[in-house]
């Protein structure tokens, strides 16, 4: 914990310093299945209803709305539970939100900071909302360009998820997402395809392979070939995206249809690009892309969503937007 504070303090000159990022999603409420595995403590539906009247203002830029709303908020809790407590924790997490995409790094990162340890005092080390707030402390990390940073606090939150959920839930393969694009911002290739690939046998075992979250990984995991010059199987993969895009566009057709209607130009720029020399394929920013093809940049994380992986409804209802796609 003071490492991490120290890290913030050397960098507190570089506030108004960041990098090219698309908006992320930090995991506030746990999942119902982390709930259940933990029964000592279960976010109130109030504290539910409140992340998503934020979310909606935030999503407007009505941060002054937004803001005072979450103050308010965490003064109440203050007030009839003390500092202390699971739930200040919680609003602390959401309040850094609202900073985070006000731009305001050290403040959400003190809030962070202190969330962190008012879960690890009263919920204990290896609880899932510990993991929550590791991985929106490596998310804002991240955000900053600091990957070595992030990178181990990503680990931690990862290795509390396996051992609280199981290794194969989709929170993990979540996790392991982010772990990749950390590492393949460092570099480190023979860790991603790794993390990429088991993240993929996750999502495909409990979400089926028509799951959004399966596209976004795949396309990750592309994007990581294309940064190797592994042309050829970054090609393959886009192409399983473009197919599985058209699919939930158009409904089921034949490989042939599918390939007339690429021709014609129904994927747009995707499918032009997937042809183009390897100069083009390198060039490739993800404006880009056409909204349906679900990508999204090599340097953006998949959103840790707000509830269960299964609760498909609620995840599409959030409409976070990421590198120009929504979820």
């Amino acid at each position: 914990m003071l490492e991490m504070k120290k890290i913030d303090e050397r960098e507190s000159q570089e506030e108004g310093e960041t990098t090219k990022h698309s908006d992320l999603d930090f995991t506030f409420i746990e999942s119902a299945e982390a709930q259940m595995a933990a029964a000592d403590y279960e976010v109130p539906e109030k504290l539910r209803t409140l992340h998503h009247l934020v979310i909606q203002y935030a999503s407007q830029g009505r941060y002054e709305v937004a803001v005072p709303l979450c103050k308010q908020a965490l003064e109440d809790l203050e007030r009839t539970s003390g500092h202390n407590h699971p739930d200040v924790a919680t609003m602390l997490n959401i309040l850094a939100l609202v900073y985070r995409d006000q731009q305001k790094y050290m403040e959400a990162a003190s809030l962070l900071h202190d969330a962190l340890r008012i879960r690890e005092t009263t919920l204990g080390e290896n609880h899932p909302a510990v993991a929550a707030t590791l991985n929106n402390l490596a998310v804002l990390y991240g955000k900053r360009g600091k990957y070595k940073e992030a990178e181990p606090l990503c680990k931690k939150a990862l290795a509390i998820r396996e051992k609280a959920l199981g290794v194969d839930h989709p929170d993990v393969a979540k996790q392991l997402n982010n772990l990749a694009l950390l590492c393949q911002n460092q570099g480190k290739f023979e860790e991603v395809e790794g993390y990429y690939r088991r993240a993929l046998d996750i999502y495909n075992a409990k979400l089926g392979p028509d799951d959004p979250s399966v596209t976004k990984t795949m396309n990750n995991l592309a994007s990581a070939y294309l940064k190797q010059g592994k042309y050829k199987a970054a090609e393959t993969l886009y192409k399983q995206v473009l197919v599985q895009a058209h699919g939930r566009e158009f409904g089921g057709q034949d490989d042939e249809s599918v390939q007339d209607s690429q021709s014609a130009g129904s994927t747009s720029k995707a499918a032009w690009l997937l042809g183009g020399s390897q100069q083009e394929i390198d060039n490739v920013e993800v404006q880009s892309w056409p909204p349906d093809t679900h990508v999204i940049t090599s340097g953006d994380f998949i959103a840790l969503d707000v509830f269960s992986s299964h609760d498909v409804r609620d995840r599409h209802r959030m409409q976070i937007t990421a590198g120009g796609t929504k979820q």
